[in-house]
């Protein structure tokens, strides 16, 4: 019975954490807008990274609650009030679609998945193996919510089914989830950790991801209004780096480290990953991921992990093109961005789950390199044209900056190492086990 329960758990942690990334990936089904106005979609397309942040701002709410109560039952039923709201909002959203706005029914998308994501993370974080699959659940929502349309894409890759994409958690997903979910909710009704209750509700972690994604947002935004200029660039990078700090400081122990390892695999990964992905390469990039994260757990070592990471942007600098990466080069720098980013999640496991989720929220909510690739936000860059060839280095300056602030990031993981000793973490991570 036992050894059925962790594997009806550890299917769960995986399924669940698609799902939920799904719903901050893709906040609404593409299928509801069948003859949408042209302006309400425009609206929908520029509130989707707001409400993708608000869905992680609600998901680090959720893991400080979930992670406070320290009961295992308790966190399965967020997950399953979340994943109910998400069923019944894509059972009920295209009768509503005409009545409610898009950017509603896609703000109750980003909320409810935010929540089982939350829920899902703490209650996962209890073993390693359930922690694994849940991350490696999340990180493969991205790889599917970047998969390219029918018609788009590769031209020699095979189309992926329409469902898959415009019905973004399709139901065909929710409904097993759900009862996955509530069936470990059953399972775990007894079921409680030997650490204290805590009476108070940590606030840190959820300034620091109230910091992070205003900040973000914010500074990306401004940075298209503004024009984006070279020195624009840099400022916004430098801020990006300041935030990363501030919120690593915020966090207990040595929890920002794997915070700042996101930081830096999400600009080198809007530098590499500049068009949609085909169904053909997910298998790839899960199996890519998976290696990478056992790699990380049996050989941890975050500064290698940065290394690579900085290898990786000076590879997407020196292949860009004014035209575009060629398909060897993006599918090369897509597996790389797979394994790195299986490795930084693998070497560096934080104790509490508010903050691996804050750390998967940098790889979901765009930042300044994906407004510089034009993928969410669509800008312009300034080159003076005193360069001899302006071009190419405007086709450079995404890979430089992820440089920039990759080495921004190392700083901040050998300020944590030096400020925060393994000491300070022993008894809470003793808790834990």
């Amino acid at each position: 019975m036992r050894h059925g329960t962790g594997a009806v758990e550890l299917i769960t942690a995986f399924v669940a954490a698609v799902a939920g990334g799904l719903a901050l990936t893709t906040p609404i089904s593409l299928a509801w807008a069948r003859g949408t106005a042209t302006l309400e979609m425009q609206l929908l397309a520029h509130n989707m990274p707001r409400a993708t942040a608000i869905g992680f701002i609600v998901a680090v709410i959720a893991a400080v609650f979930t992670y406070t109560a320290d009961s295992a039952v308790v966190a399965w039923l967020v997950a399953l009030f979340g994943t109910v709201v998400l069923l019944i909002n894509h059972l009920l959203g295209r009768s509503f679609s005409n009545l409610a706005p898009l950017t509603t029914l896609n703000d109750i998308d980003s909320l409810a998945g935010g929540m089982l994501l939350g829920g899902l993370m703490t209650a996962a974080q209890r073993h390693m193996v359930l922690a694994g699959a849940a991350t490696l659940g999340a990180l493969t929502s991205i790889v599917i919510g970047d998969l390219s349309v029918p018609g788009i894409g590769h031209p020699s890759a095979p189309e992926v089914p329409a469902g898959v994409v415009t019905d973004s958690p399709p139901l065909w997903l929710l409904w097993p989830t759900a009862a996955l979910v509530l069936m470990c909710a059953v399972l775990n009704r007894h079921r409680r950790r030997e650490a204290v209750i805590a009476v108070e509700l940590p606030l840190r972690p959820i300034v620091a991801v109230l910091l992070t994604m205003l900040i973000t947002l914010g500074s990306s935004e401004w940075l298209v209004s503004r024009g984006s200029t070279l020195f624009e660039v840099l400022l916004v990078a430098a801020i990006t780096v300041v935030t990363v700090l501030a919120a690593a400081l915020l966090l207990p122990g040595r929890d920002g480290v794997i915070v700042a390892l996101s930081a830096a695999i999400a600009a080198v990964g809007g530098a590499i990953v500049a068009t949609a992905l085909s169904g053909w390469t997910v298998p790839l990039l899960i199996g890519a991921t998976v290696g990478g994260m056992m790699l990380g757990m049996s050989r941890p070592m975050p500064l290698a992990g940065l290394a690579a990471t900085a290898v990786l942007g000076a590879f997407a600098a020196a292949t860009a093109r004014p035209e575009g990466q060629t398909p060897a080069a993006t599918l090369t720098g897509c597996m790389a961005i797979a394994l790195i980013t299986g490795y930084c999640f693998g070497t560096a496991q934080p104790i509490r789950s508010p903050s691996k989720v804050l750390a998967l929220s940098l790889l979901f909510v765009p930042g300044v390199v994906v407004v510089l690739q034009g993928r969410i936000f669509g800008g312009e860059l300034d080159i003076p044209r005193g360069y001899a060839n302006p071009d190419r280095l405007l086709a450079m300056v995404p890979g430089l900056t992820a440089i920039l602030i990759t080495g921004g990031c190392t700083l901040v993981v050998l300020l944590l190492h030096r400020l925060r000793s393994e000491e300070s973490e022993a008894e809470p991570a003793e808790a834990t086990r």
